[in-house]
């Protein structure tokens, strides 16, 4: 039997009485998951959107996630071989890095990687996202159901070659919004959102696990 190592002191200095209580909060909560949960995965978050994380949590409400404060999960879990708090959590503390999270699950592994190997949705650019498609607006009248006549000032302040005929927006002339590969601008982003236009994908990458007998795994082939 591997020795025991929950009575380690972990230091949160540097912080407020009230920060200092959150941060110990949630690393009790992360120690307490790994006695409570068979198996921990890291995963990266493509494209991070809030409201679609919560989405996810919500479909996995048997399981338990922390997403942010990469620093503060990694004290609950351990920094080292000699601070981790069970058998090779460091392991998974070496890749607490950048717009990843930890998800705590008594789930089967086959049906946890199927659904997340499976699981995408497209949505809207934000500002220094990459064009993934080059979007060109012909020249013509815009649907009048998604285009009311009072927009016409916003979509020219835009850019937008625009004019009013008649009560309709038209498009002067054909209009290229982006090309492939460009770094967007909050203009861009927000012309393509406009016209409906999902040029990112949010997805969810697993990319190492760790069970409660200690058993570690890194996932291959996985895009950071």
């Amino acid at each position: 039997m591997p020795k025991s190592k929950r009575n380690k002191v972990i230091s949160l200095s540097k912080t407020t009485k009230k920060g200092f209580e959150l941060k110990k909060n949630i690393v009790s909560q992360v120690q307490k998951c790994c006695d409570e949960y068979a198996t921990l995965y890291l995963f990266s978050v493509e494209n991070v959107r809030n409201q679609k994380v919560k989405e996810v949590r919500e479909k996995w409400r048997t399981s338990r996630f922390f997403f942010g404060k990469n620093k503060v999960m990694a004290l609950g879990l351990g920094k080292t071989k000699e601070e981790e708090y069970k058998e090779n959590l460091h392991e998974v503390t070496k890749r607490l890095k950048g717009d990843v999270g930890l998800m705590f699950t008594n789930e089967p592994s086959e049906v946890v990687e199927k659904w997340f190997n499976d699981f995408s949705q497209d949505d809207f650019a934000r500002s220094g996202n990459k064009a993934t498609e080059t979007v060109i607006l012909p020249e013509g009248e815009l649907d009048v159901n998604t285009f009311q006549h009072s927009m016409e000032p916003s979509l020219r302040a835009l850019g937008l070659p625009t004019t009013l005929k008649k009560g309709i927006i038209h498009l002067t002339q054909e209009y290229k919004v982006c090309t492939e590969g460009d770094v967007l601008t909050p203009e861009q982003c927000r012309i393509l959102k406009l016209f409906s236009y999902t040029l990112v994908q949010f997805h969810i990458v697993l990319k190492c696990v760790w069970h409660s007998n200690g058993k570690f795994s890194e996932y291959e082939n996985k895009a950071d």
